[in-house]
């Protein structure tokens, strides 16, 4: 058996021993990284669904005391997210949402089209019926809330549609990479979202970007599906640009 302060593993390589000298104290405080998880993922889901506009400051001891947790955790979240791009640190306890500027919103635009390109073709090869299904009836509630004018309900739909896109992709690595460029996108999509200056839908909806998808879904067909999503992220593209440029 190992001892107290003894190897790792036991003499057998399968009895682990949690207060080997190699791990310090022993194992970190699960209570404590579990709290920085979900802390990193509500303010995840905050910025990605417009609670927080770009520009917006902050604080560390607001935010603990809305999340109902201590300083620290709250303060490794928004860490985490500062290295992701979504935030910038700025003096004191405090941060702020990045401001994206027309050239950053091109290099993530640029990004999308390939990586989401990409994820469209895999998810042709990979999808099955419930999931195209369940695609179809959030494009459905995506075109409800543009005709309703709801355009935070629309964009929510809008990235659920190409979230579960990538997500079909069945590549892990590539829906993380994904979700992070959405993650610094989401501010600015819902800030002109909420001025009602987001790009008009066609009036055929038989041409939507989505609708093409989910056809070259059913068929099966890889190329098809790559093109319709890029299409849909150009397609937006440049009056998003000219948009931030009149900022």
């Amino acid at each position: 058996m190992a001892s107290a302060r003894g190897a790792a593993w036991s003499a057998s390589k399968t009895d682990f021993d949690p207060g080997a000298e190699e791990f310090g104290d022993g194992l970190r405080n699960l209570a404590r990284v579990n709290l920085v998880s979900e802390a990193y993922k509500e303010l995840r889901r905050g910025l990605m669904t417009g609670r927080f506009p770009p520009g917006a400051k902050l604080n560390i001891r607001d935010l603990a005391a809305a999340l109902n947790i201590s300083p620290t955790p709250a303060r490794e979240a928004l860490v985490q997210l500062a290295a992701e791009g979504a935030l910038t640190q700025i003096a004191g306890r405090s941060f702020r949402v990045a401001e994206l500027t027309a050239e950053d919103y091109v290099e993530l635009r640029d990004l999308r089209l390939n990586l989401e390109g990409v994820s469209a073709a895999e998810a042709a090869k990979k999808i099955d019926r419930d999931a195209i299904l369940h695609l179809e009836q959030v494009h459905e509630q995506l075109v409800r809330s543009k005709a309703e004018l709801d355009f935070k309900s629309a964009l929510i739909w809008n990235q659920e549609f190409h979230l579960r896109v990538c997500a079909e992709a069945r590549l892990p690595r590539l829906l993380r990479i994904v979700e992070g460029l959405w993650l610094q996108m989401g501010p600015l999509l819902n800030a002109l979202y909420a001025r009602r200056e987001m790009p008009k839908s066609g009036a055929d909806e038989a041409k939507h970007s989505h609708v093409l998808m989910l056809k070259a879904f059913r068929a099966r067909d890889p190329e098809a599906a790559r093109a319709a999503m890029q299409a849909d992220i150009a397609g937006s593209s440049d009056e998003i640009i000219a948009n931030l440029r009149k900022l």
